[in-house]
């Protein structure tokens, strides 16, 4: 063959050879490349930070092929996306030497975390989710990038620099995954968690925070090591929480409140739904302390815009709360400090807690939580970062004293005697002058008192809230009318009676939680005269007795007789 020949042949085959790169780049353009996964289109709509890249096993323990993984999150709240179509990269650090995969019947479910493995679904182990086989070659050692595309939108890309063999490379659990956050080379580190044997990584699951060399009980502050200080019970209250807002949808306007009882530090504070499975963990190299009586607002994101005009964000927490069904637990070293469970919730509103309950075994009495009134940011209700309004709730045994709760002084046996009856008034109607008189012989308050004619039957009880005290050697007047003008002239009347007296006799009981104190049947009144106890007699046994009664003889107000509220003369 001539050397002309050889050169025409060359030159042919070169042609040939250039138009068959041609067809291959062709096919790598239209997604069809042979080992990418086929022509699937990425339909999912993807955008960036739909997906997060948040754990890189580059250097497994051993030899790397067949070992390699990744893992992915997806952090909406309530999508499940389809990854088929996404298109997988692996490269050098600078993006040099990169080969793809493009991903074939997968999905993420919202919350959850997918691993991606370098090995055939034949082998596979349990921890990994998908495998993509040899198509990305091995990850780099040295440093690498991985990046996730949907059609023309760059999903996520993470570059990260040398590996230690046997661990992963982790972004820090105490953020919130996040395709910015996850750009930042200090927001790597490698784990320190065991999955296997000495391979260190948390596939398929939240990863633990960077806390670098320090150990999980110590912090920085100021540059200085110190001990953490750890809340336990009763340093942290849930006092309020926002499932279901209305002004912007619950993946962004979603928040809870916790009341600081005591100085501590949130490093090492634990955030979950579930006893035993907590969702997040806080970590800090520097020390993150928590005043006593402040309240620290936790929201799914810190920009107002978003999160429908909260004010100060404290922390930023990825759980999601349910609208009905719900709970919501803080801890410490696995050990609950508080948590609160809920039926439903308020659209709209927050369910926040009555301020005078602050306490973590009062906040789980769904009773004692009330709807938001106050408006913040864009409309909402609720009182975010702050103290609550009240409920107007007081549970039993406490009453209200000013702005707090106190226990409620309750009288024992003897200390509420019935000692003068109106059953026939003659100056004004009965039903506007009747009254009865109690005398109690200690320190108490009346709240929740209860007063009827014949036990069991309570006509009427005096309310809580509001403390009613009475000191000891005291007179307490119930008339039918509290107006003077009304009454006949009362120089005293103090609550309400809620029911008739019979002239003809009859009986008036008083009691607390369905005990009777004191019990009187009397007899027929006599018309203008109040019946009036003998001053020796003013026991709960001897006012039994009829024969210790006698008709009042001092003059009050229109000028039917009585000693309303003032000690009785004695019977003659």
């Amino acid at each position: 063959m001539s050397r002309k020949s050889i050169d025409k042949n060359f030159r042919s085959t070169t042609v040939w050879l250039l138009l068959a790169v041609l067809a291959v780049c062709l096919a790598l353009v239209l997604g069809g490349c042979p080992g990418g996964g086929g022509g699937e289109k990425c339909t999912a709509g993807l955008l960036a930070g739909d997906l997060v890249i948040t754990e890189i096993m580059a250097n497994p323990t051993g030899q790397d092929d067949g070992k390699e993984w990744f893992e992915i999150y997806n952090p909406s709240a309530t999508a499940t996306i389809d990854l088929t179509g996404v298109l997988v990269e692996a490269a050098r650090a600078d993006g040099s030497g990169g080969a793809t995969h493009v991903v074939v019947g997968a999905d993420i479910q919202p919350g959850q975390y997918l691993v991606l493995g370098g090995m055939l679904a034949e082998v596979k182990p349990d921890y990994v989710d998908y495998a993509y086989g040899a198509d990305l070659g091995g990850l780099r050692n040295a440093g690498g990038q991985i990046s996730l595309r949907c059609g023309e939108a760059l999903v996520d890309k993470v570059i990260y620099t040398d590996t230690t063999e046997g661990a992963s490379r982790v972004l820090d659990g105490s953020k919130t995954p996040d395709s910015i956050v996850n750009d930042t080379l200090e927001n790597w580190c490698d784990s320190k968690v065991e999955f296997a044997a000495d391979s260190f990584g948390t596939p398929g699951a939240a990863n633990e925070g960077c806390e670098g060399d320090l150990p999980p009980t110590s912090c920085k502050e100021s540059g200085q090591v110190r001990d953490v200080v750890a809340p336990v019970v009763s340093d942290l209250v849930i006092t309020e929480f926002m499932p279901n807002p209305s002004k912007v949808g619950d993946t962004d306007g979603e928040w809870f409140e916790v009341y600081v009882a005591r100085d501590i530090d949130l490093n090492g504070l634990q955030l979950g739904k579930t006893a035993g499975a907590w969702d997040e963990q806080i970590s800090s190299l520097d020390c993150i302390p928590a005043l006593a009586g402040s309240y620290l607002l936790f929201a799914r994101t810190s920009d107002t815009l978003l999160n429908g005009g909260l004010p100060a964000v404290d922390r930023v927490f990825g759980l999601t709360l349910a609208n009905s069904g719900g709970s919501l637990m803080i801890g410490y070293g696995g050990e609950i400090i508080d948590a609160v469970s809920y039926a439903s919730s308020h659209t709209g509103a927050s369910s926040a807690l009555e301020p005078t309950l602050t306490d973590p075994v009062e906040n789980d009495n769904q009773d004692y939580w009330c709807a938001g009134t106050d408006v913040y940011g864009s409309g909402d209700l609720g009182s975010p970062g702050a103290a609550n309004p009240s409920c107007g709730i007081t549970p039993a045994g406490k009453c209200r004293e000013g702005d707090s709760l106190r226990d409620q002084r309750l009288p024992v046996a003897g200390d509420l005697v019935i000692t003068e009856i109106m059953a026939d008034p003659s100056k004004v109607a009965d039903a506007a002058g009747e009254w009865f008189e109690l005398y109690v012989g200690a320190d108490v308050d009346l709240n929740r008192l209860q007063v009827g004619k014949t036990p069991p039957a309570v006509e009427f009880s005096l309310p809580g809230g509001d403390c009613l005290p009475v000191a000891a050697g005291s007179y307490v007047v119930f008339a039918a009318s509290t107006d003077s003008a009304q009454n006949g002239g009362l120089p005293r009347a103090d609550f309400i009676l809620g029911f008739g007296l019979t002239n003809a006799g009859g009986s008036i009981f008083v009691g607390f939680d369905d005990l009777v104190f004191d019990q009187v049947p009397y007899g027929a009144a006599a018309a203008g005269k109040a019946s009036s106890l003998d001053p020796g007699s003013r026991d709960t046994t001897a006012n039994d007795d009829w024969a210790h009664w006698c008709p009042a003889v001092g003059i009050y107000g229109d000028g039917d007789l009585g000693t309303p509220g003032a000690d009785n003369p004695t019977c003659q």
